[in-house]
């Protein structure tokens, strides 16, 4: 599995083992094998990925780790449409740029590269 010479198999199996694990230390430990083996066998893992059962086992094992980035993308996404809000109230003149980055807990500067950002 460490190697640069994963065989799709043995990667399959691991995985299917892996994700069976249910102790929080077991999963860590897979989880570290599993990326220092994807990142040297890259392309084995392409191959493996497009069944739907590894698929499946690889989603259960990043479980966890899939959730957390979805959940702080989610919390970005909301902090961004609220600065858009917030820039929108500003273009028409409903509302100071220096309010707009108090709500926005940004400083002055901050929130003027964020307009930018929106209009570009």
């Amino acid at each position: 599995m460490l190697s640069k010479s994963a065989q799709t198999d043995d990667i399959q199996r691991f995985t299917e083992l892996a994700s069976a694990f249910t102790e929080p230390g077991d999963k860590e430990k897979a989880d570290a094998v599993l990326q220092v083996s994807v990142a040297a066998n890259r392309k084995n893992y392409d191959k493996v990925r497009r069944t739907s059962d590894m698929c499946e086992a690889l989603r259960e094992l990043m479980k966890e780790e899939i959730e957390e980035e979805l959940k702080k993308n989610h919390e970005q996404g909301i902090e961004q449409g609220r600065i858009n809000q917030l820039i929108d109230l500003i273009m028409q003149n409903l509302l100071p740029i220096e309010t707009a980055a108090q709500c926005a807990k940004m400083t002055l500067d901050e929130f003027k590269v964020a307009m930018e950002k929106k209009e570009n």
